[in-house]
């Protein structure tokens, strides 16, 4: 007897929709109930909706403004069943960028390395080294991506080094360059070293380039250099991800490079450069060690194929380490008596931490009664303390601490037993059968109580959760690799999940200044739009590599609705410093609703009559520099050019302000996107049709 498949094939292979895009397929004949199945999982074709951003990877924001009516990124919630009220102090967020998720990068930025020691060297086996690297920096320098040479004298090893747009590798007296003009400035490329039965072979991007060499030497040496030679120098700015190293010759020919993070296959003896903390993922697990300040980034070669969620990625709350801080009504909740307890979340510190703290559960500097803090000492590193004389003072004096990488902390009481925990490591312990009481009723998340008040140092805290009555975790563990959930016993749960304005790139964590808000009553695509009143409402946008654009191709585009035109020039996006020129992107309009486009202190398009937009009308808007050739688009129609060479500089900077004060945007904004290191237009097109898509490139 035969039996019909999904499709109307009989089969043992049913066919699987590729939907649920306008350009998607679901071949063969289909019931109803067939269909039903696949649209509850989202994979049914639908006309209208758009397919994946093909250069989503490129993408380093992206605003929707989708949301309920008033919404701000300033309301911080308790999502514990005590629903404690939190309150914000100082001009703390929130945001979408997380410790979750499996695409990153880490990002270099001229003075700053990895390296570390290995025990097992490549020797004369068949191997494999890859990685994707982005850079802005193709001049004519020898950059070291990756140095496994003892040194560079005695040359035991292998050297990968970018010259100019060249991949050159070195060993032993080998050297294996690609092809000329192998890659561009500011694109993900793929890269991959092969040795095959003593044959070397310079892949990029799947394709054999330059000239293969003879060579079986010895590669034995012991240690690594990431970014930098092993002679100290040669260091390179830009980005690196999934570095891998293998004993074994993965690719024979022209491949298609991996859509997704890179695992530890079969004779994996390090990857790195992929997660959301400096780590070997290779079973050898070998220790990282920072030098300078490298940095973990979301901007990845995959791009994502999930759009952001708060319940998959989640987010964190931003403390600019200059007042910022949130305190709750803890009552007795935190009155732990002797029992078992747990105070964990996460930290991205972006400043050195000197007398900081992460909690604070007393709201008086000298309570009597056991209360206690936990911070960071002088040293930089964190103690838990007991307010009174007699109670435990916990160091985790074990751990280094560095910037701009996530850390998994945690204090965990189990019996008489403190422990600190970084990463799920053991850093510290002690003592503790303190019978913790409660003097008063207010609790700090990032400062200490009193004045002065001393905050977190500056950067990222996720998913505040405080246990009490169990020990959640007590030995060395696996840190959480999706957001925490309200276990039994949870007495506050601050997941900082509640931010309106949200980037769906899971990059930026946006401050909304003033009334800037979400509006459903004005808007282009989806449910909203961000609204901007003109007297002092806009967006902050923090620095970051993935928004300096260097020497390379850029887009940054959006729809804009004006209310009326400013008193003087408004910014529309800002991404100069404060009150700060020079080579810094801006795109604003003036007071008679013309757009330009300013570059250190001269107008580069602009204002004319040709660039001046109506009240109460939607416009999309896009600045693209393609080359040397920058082009500011009205509609989809170039209304000016002008030799844009600038080298971009990474700043923070504004939406709906200008960074001199002179004036803010009075209207909506819509479907705001920028994409670093791509082109998106490079002629007169037809605007988008539809609000953008949230994930790609596949």
């Amino acid at each position: 007897m035969s039996k019909q498949y999904p499709g109307g094939i009989i089969s043992k292979t049913p066919v699987v929709p590729s939907g649920p895009y306008e350009t998607s397929t679901a071949s063969g004949i289909w019931t109803l109930d067939q269909q039903a199945y696949w649209r509850k999982l989202n994979q049914w074709p639908i006309a209208g909706s758009p397919a994946p951003d093909a250069q989503f990877n490129y993408v380093t924001m992206l605003l929707h403004g989708d949301g309920t009516n008033g919404a701000q990124n300033n309301t911080f919630l308790d999502s514990s069943t005590n629903n404690f009220t939190i309150t914000r102090n100082g001009n703390t967020t929130q945001g979408s960028f997380s410790p979750y998720g499996s695409n990153w990068s880490n990002y270099f930025n001229g003075s700053s390395y990895l390296s570390l020691a290995t025990a097992t060297g490549l020797g004369t086996s068949n191997l494999t080294v890859e990685f994707w690297f982005n850079t802005s920096d193709t001049s004519a320098t020898y950059y070291a991506l990756y140095d496994g040479r003892s040194s560079v004298n005695t040359d035991t090893g292998l050297g990968i080094f970018q010259y100019g747009q060249t991949i050159e590798i070195y060993g032993n007296g080998l050297k294996v360059s690609s092809a000329a003009s192998a890659f561009t400035a500011n694109t993900w490329t793929h890269f991959a070293v092969v040795r095959t039965s003593g044959t070397c072979q310079i892949y990029i991007n799947g394709v054999a380039s330059g000239s293969s060499a003879s060579y079986s030497n010895n590669l034995n040496s012991t240690s690594r250099r990431i970014a930098q030679g092993t002679n100290g120098s040669n260091t390179y700015t830009g980005y690196i991800s999934n570095l891998r190293e293998v004993t074994s010759a993965l690719y024979s020919g022209t491949f298609t490079p991996s859509t997704t993070p890179l695992t530890a296959v079969s004779g994996t003896t390090l990857l790195t450069c992929q997660s959301n903390r400096f780590v070997d993922n290779s079973t050898n697990n070998y220790v990282i060690t920072l030098n300078g300040t490298p940095s973990v980034q979301r901007f990845n070669p995959f791009g994502t194929a999930t759009a952001y969620s708060t319940s998959v990625i989640g987010g964190s709350g931003y403390f600019d380490g200059s007042g910022d801080y949130l305190t709750w009504t803890s009552g007795s909740s935190i009155a732990f008596g002797t029992g078992d307890f747990t105070v964990e979340c996460w930290i991205y510190l972006n400043a050195t931490p000197t007398t900081n703290f992460l909690f604070d559960f007393r709201d008086s500097l000298n309570v009597t009664a056991p209360a206690f803090i936990w911070g960071n000492n002088t040293s930089g590193v964190l103690d838990w303390t007991q307010n009174a004389a007699s109670g435990p003072s916990i160091s985790s004096s074990s751990a280094t601490w560095k910037l701009n990488t996530w850390y998994h902390v945690a204090y965990v009481r189990s019996g008489t037993t403190g422990t600190i925990y970084q990463n799920g490591v053991s850093v510290g312990s002690g003592t503790d059968s303190t019978n913790y009481l409660i003097a008063s009723t207010t609790s700090t998340i990032a400062a200490r109580y009193g004045s002065p008040f001393l905050e977190f140092p500056g950067g990222y805290i996720s998913d505040v959760r405080i246990v009490k009555g169990t020990a959640v975790y007590t030995g060395a563990f696996t840190p959480p690799t999706a957001p925490l959930t309200a276990i039994t016993n949870t007495v506050l749960l601050a997941k900082m999940t509640n931010g309106a304005i949200f980037d769906n790139a899971m990059m930026n964590d946006l401050e909304t200044v003033g009334n800037a808000q979400i509006s459903t009553s004005v808007k282009k695509y989806g449910t909203g739009s961000l609204a901007f009143d003109g007297t002092g409402d806009w967006l902050t946008i923090p620095s970051l590599p993935s928004l300096n654009y260097g020497t390379g191709n850029f887009t940054v585009e959006l729809w804009m609705y004006s209310n009326s035109a400013p008193g003087s020039d408004a910014g529309v996006i800002d991404q100069r410093p404060l009150s700060t020129n020079g080579s810094y992107f801006m795109l604003g309009v003036n007071s008679s609703n013309q757009l330009f486009i300013y570059v250190n202190t001269s107008y580069r398009i602009g204002p004319t009559s040709g660039t001046a937009i109506a009240n109460s009308t939607w416009y999309h808007v896009a600045y693209v520099r393609s080359s040397t050739t920058g082009t500011l688009y009205i509609n989809g129609t170039s209304v000016g050019t002008w030799s844009d060479t600038t080298t971009y500089l990474q700043g923070a900077g504004f939406i709906g302000h200008h960074s001199f004060a002179a004036a803010d945007f009075n209207g909506y904004m819509d479907d705001i996107r920028i994409t670093t290191g791509y082109a998106r237009y490079t002629a007169n097109f037809t605007p988008p049709t539809a609000a953008f898509f949230n994930t790609g490139p596949t």
